[in-house]
């Protein structure tokens, strides 16, 4: 039995295997989209893959980390805020995530790959009808074809946790699934999950979730995109989500929009200028929501958005905070982490 642990944002997708750790843009294309491949004397090096999956006959997709960069006019997002789980393109973005992780196991290919999931929800989101919905895509049989090559992987177990619980469990214990900071088990730990469509705050007493210290907020990096989109513009320069998105990733310091090889523009200043606006408003949601920090031992800040947000701002306010390192993939590595526990504790519990 193989475990999967599976981190599927609203912008980012995170993936975890014992053969792989990815992660990936959050949408897709059609392959179609791509143009005819066969005008071309070379193999394209971007990681973008063709993905068909059983219950979808009429299409085959792209996607793969290197998906931004193909030249397609539209993507296919998987964003949204209300029942995300229960849509058709939630449950394609689960289903290549699935495959792209089961690729590396021969017994996908020769026979039926047996697994079980480690996945996470927004805390908010953390309830009956949430959980269901997300299982009922992850459990049971897909059948997917990468590049040609069916496979064959039956989910037999499917655990959902609170999104930042990830975090937690990915400082609380190491990379066996053991515990490393047992300190934790007793302090008041609050978590500011930055991701790409939301921003979560969550506190845990004694590894418990509060009932307090606790919001969702759909002020993820997706606003600051927006931000900088509509300053640009005042300036005459267009550009898209995809291309802020790359520059803040691939730039620092200064930052230059090329549409081509030819062309430049630098907008520094309007990146800036957005950045700390987006920090400050997070600031004012972490001070709304937990009433103060001197009640906090453990401040952890997380997610692909805390890269972006300005830190030094942050520990001018909060002395105690933390930012988790790579805190990207911090929540699929806390739930990976907590599935090796729960299977250690669960032998013990047999022996």
């Amino acid at each position: 039995m193989e475990l999967f642990a599976l981190d599927l944002g609203n912008i980012q997708t995170k993936i975890k295997s014992s053969k792989l750790e990815k992660v990936l843009p959050s949408k897709f294309a059609y392959y179609e989209d791509l143009g005819n491949q066969s005008t071309s004397i070379s193999k394209s090096n971007l990681d973008i893959k063709e993905y068909k999956v059983n219950f979808d006959d009429d299409f085959t997709y792209a996607w793969g980390s290197d998906i931004n960069k193909a030249k397609v006019k539209r993507f296919t997002d998987t964003i949204a805020f209300e029942n995300r789980y229960s849509t058709p393109n939630f449950k394609l973005l689960a289903n290549f995530a699935i495959g792209e992780l089961a690729k590396d196991f021969p017994e996908a290919k020769d026979n039926i790959l047996n697994v079980n999931i480690v996945t996470g929800v927004p805390t908010d989101e953390f309830n009956e009808r949430s959980v269901m919905s997300i299982m009922k895509v992850l459990k049971g049989d897909h059948n997917i074809t990468i590049d040609s090559i069916p496979m064959v992987i039956r989910v037999n177990e499917v655990k959902v946790l609170p999104q930042p619980v990830g975090t937690v469990y990915n400082e609380f214990l190491d990379s066996e699934g053991y515990i490393e900071h047992e300190e934790y088990e007793n302090e008041t730990v609050s978590v500011v999950d930055c991701g790409g469509g939301t921003i979560l705050i969550d506190t845990l007493n004694n590894m418990n979730l509060a009932e307090t210290g606790r919001t969702q907020e759909e002020e993820g990096a997706h606003s600051l995109y927006d931000s900088i989109i509509a300053e640009c513009s005042k300036n005459e320069i267009s550009l898209t989500k995809n291309d802020i998105e790359k520059i803040l990733r691939e730039q620092e310091d200064k930052y230059f929009f090329k549409p081509n090889k030819n062309e430049s523009y630098e907008i520094t200043k309007i990146v800036n200028k957005g950045i700390k606006k987006y920090t400050n408003n997070l600031l004012n949601i972490v001070d709304s929501t937990l009433k103060g920090t001197s009640h906090i031992d453990t401040l952890f800040f997380t997610g692909g958005g805390a890269n972006i947000i300005n830190q030094k701002q942050v520990l001018n306010r909060y002395v105690r905070a933390i930012f988790i390192k790579d805190s990207e993939t911090a929540n699929v590595n806390g739930f990976y982490k907590f599935g090796l526990a729960t299977i250690e504790s669960d032998q013990i519990e047999k022996q």
